[in-house]
């Protein structure tokens, strides 16, 4: 059975902590991901592992959920963490220009699971109702990287969410902090699937493979491709990246409970093994695994926890 070290997951419940997005339909997040009315109204460890089944899960990275009170949504992350048999990660929201964004950090350092935070940074100018930062110009805005400066008196780790035109900002930021490590979101996310649009992306994604503070996550597949992503359409990318950074800074994730939206856990891993088929064992270990587990990792937890 393949091990696998999901990142990035989304384990929720709309009791506990308020998602506007899940309470009324967002036109931003239905323009990313399509009609999402079949989100369930609690996702749990649980519920989780049943759709992993295929699986043997060795843990996951939770991320937030775009609430209302990231802090509260952390905290309860924290206590469903405690709660649960099933190792996780935690990924905590900031705004990197929050005038109280050392109190934010310093309330999630209380909290042993998060070990990185993150920032949604997407700007579409051609469609706007899509973007997720405040205003376009974040990267090198010398307010919000101080901001993230400030990431380096603590442990975190930095999730960054950009959409493919802005990655050689990113690329300048990543070089200017090389002594912050980042997880580049939904790979890289590119807007323009055409040929030249590939070339350009792949382009940008070299120059990021050259910084060597900087890990990948190859997840999200509907939310660049689109519902009815087809294995062969999406293999070039996956594979670019890979030969791009190494398995050893990748990592495959699932995305759910958005990817049942589409393929569902099971075809999506199918898939993945199908386009890494090629790779030895260790390698593909890496990608599904290994690179997750070490680089989420809290700082008092041994990756040897995972290897099990």
């Amino acid at each position: 059975m393949l091990r696998i070290f999901d990142a990035p997951v989304h384990l929720f419940d709309r009791d506990a902590n308020t998602h506007q997005f899940l309470e009324h339909e967002d036109p931003g997040f239905k323009s990313i991901v399509g009609d999402y009315s079949a989100l369930p109204r609690r996702y749990t460890a649980e519920a989780y592992l049943q759709d992993s089944a295929s699986c043997s899960v060795q843990g996951i990275v939770w991320y937030e959920f775009i609430s209302d009170d990231a802090l509260h949504e952390a905290q309860w992350g924290q206590r469903q963490r405690e709660a649960s048999t099933l190792p996780q990660a935690l990924v905590a929201r900031v705004d990197m220009l929050d005038p109280a964004l050392e109190q934010r950090l310093q309330a999630y350092t209380a909290l042993s699971g998060v070990v990185a935070v993150c920032e949604h940074l997407g700007w579409d100018a051609d469609q706007p109702m899509r973007s997720f930062a405040k205003r376009p110009g974040l990267l090198a805005d010398p307010a919000w990287r101080a901001g993230l400066g400030t990431l380096r008196r603590h442990r975190f780790k930095c999730v960054i969410e950009v959409f493919a035109p802005k990655l050689p900002e990113l690329c300048a930021v990543a070089r200017a902090f090389a002594d912050v490590p980042f997880t580049l979101g939904v790979m890289g996310w590119p807007l323009d699937l055409s040929p030249s649009g590939f070339a350009r992306w792949r382009q940008d994604m070299q120059g990021l493979s050259r910084c060597a503070n900087v890990r990948v996550e190859i997840a999200a597949l509907e939310c660049i491709f689109g519902r009815g992503w087809r294995t062969q359409d999406v293999a070039p990318w996956v594979l670019s990246l890979i030969e791009l950074f190494g398995p050893a800074r990748c990592m495959f994730g699932s995305h759910m409970p958005i990817a049942g939206l589409s393929g569902g856990f099971e075809g999506l891993y199918a898939a993945h093994s199908q386009i890494v088929a090629g790779c030895g064992a260790d390698e593909q270990d890496q990608l599904f695994r290994s690179t997750a587990a070490a680089w989420f990792a809290a700082p008092h937890t041994s990756t040897k926890e995972h290897e099990q």
